[in-house]
């Protein structure tokens, strides 16, 4: 059996997910099996697919589309190594990055889920940034107070995911954060500084973005966790939660809104009233929705900018 299963999930990226594939394939680790899940494409993802000629490569195909979840459980379901390794279809690793990780799970023999940073790649400008707090051990209420590794940069025993159930199909845009939530309930977290993904932003429709998923979302997770983050972390991080998350659909609302013109003043209107009604913890949220809806879409950025250098401001100021 081989060490490591690397699983692509993917869906019309036929423009994307050959370079995911390549980067996989070019790995310096060789003993993993690859396994693409096409959760049914309707362009040329079949075509790319079928022009792949590698021993290690074992295509899937849904007839229809059911979304992430339930392409990542499909390979799961057929999985045979000792560790998963998820790689987004838009997203590329570097040649040493299975080696690596690997290298730093054998020196924490404790970790069920072992990760690195990552640089993110703004896809319009080609700006980078690198990203990936660190977080060691039992994280769960790290996560719960707004810290959450990357899928593509993280190794997960096979044991460890099986126990917590894979993922939850009914989450489409959330499906990461619930099962780091799960899998913290059960394993010690590692972290290695090696900057060893790349992830590409901003180049066409992501689920990060999608303020529909996330609003159903949403409704879900609050339900779902109430109980057990509240017991673990306490009352107060469950209502910060809760609100981070009902602030982060609304700000994909507002981004949605400037990027298609038109009603965007409406939808961003719309959106500074279901804010309101968190404040004061969604000020700096209002204060983007409310210039949207009076200044127009080109007010966004400028306003995001602000916000976020009076934020650097304060963190220097308090020392953190």
């Amino acid at each position: 059996m081989p060490r490591v299963s690397v699983a692509i999930s993917t869906w019309n990226r036929a423009h994307l997910v050959g370079r995911a594939i390549r980067s996989a394939l070019a790995q310096t680790f060789e003993d993993f099996e690859l396994l693409v899940v096409d959760d049914g494409s309707s362009d040329a993802t079949l075509g790319v697919l079928a022009a792949v000629s590698d021993a290690r490569l074992r295509r899937v195909r849904h007839e229809r589309n059911f979304g992430v979840s339930r392409t990542r459980n499909t390979a799961l379901g057929l999985a045979q190594g000792e560790w998963l390794a998820y790689l987004d279809d838009d997203n590329e690793w570097a040649p040493d990055y299975l080696q690596r990780q690997l290298a730093f799970a054998a020196s924490r023999p404790a970790a069920g889920v072992v990760y690195c940073r990552a640089r993110q790649r703004h896809a319009p400008t080609g700006a980078e940034v690198v990203r990936g707090e660190l977080r060691q051990g039992r994280v769960l209420c790290d996560l719960v107070k707004g810290w959450n590794p990357f899928m593509s940069s993280a190794l997960i025993r096979r044991a460890v995911l099986l126990d917590a159930g894979g993922f939850d199909e009914r989450l489409r845009a959330s499906e990461d954060h619930d099962l780091w939530i799960r899998l913290a309930q059960r394993t010690e977290f590692a972290g290695a500084s090696d900057v060893l993904l790349i992830r590409h932003e901003r180049h066409g429709p992501q689920l990060t973005y999608d303020p529909d998923f996330h609003a159903r979302d949403a409704a879900i997770l609050t339900e779902k966790w109430r109980d057990a983050i509240t017991a673990a972390c306490g009352r107060r991080v469950y209502r910060r939660w809760q609100l981070r998350l009902a602030l982060w659909t609304e700000r994909c609302h507002m981004e949605r809104a400037a990027e298609r013109g038109g009603g965007e003043r409406i939808a961003a209107a719309r959106s500074a009233g279901r804010l309101l009604r968190l404040f004061p913890g969604s000020a700096p949220h209002v204060a983007q929705a409310l210039a949207l809806t009076l200044l127009g879409p080109r007010s966004l950025k400028w306003v995001s900018r602000r916000l976020e250098w009076y934020r650097d401001r304060a963190r220097k100021a308090l020392g953190i």
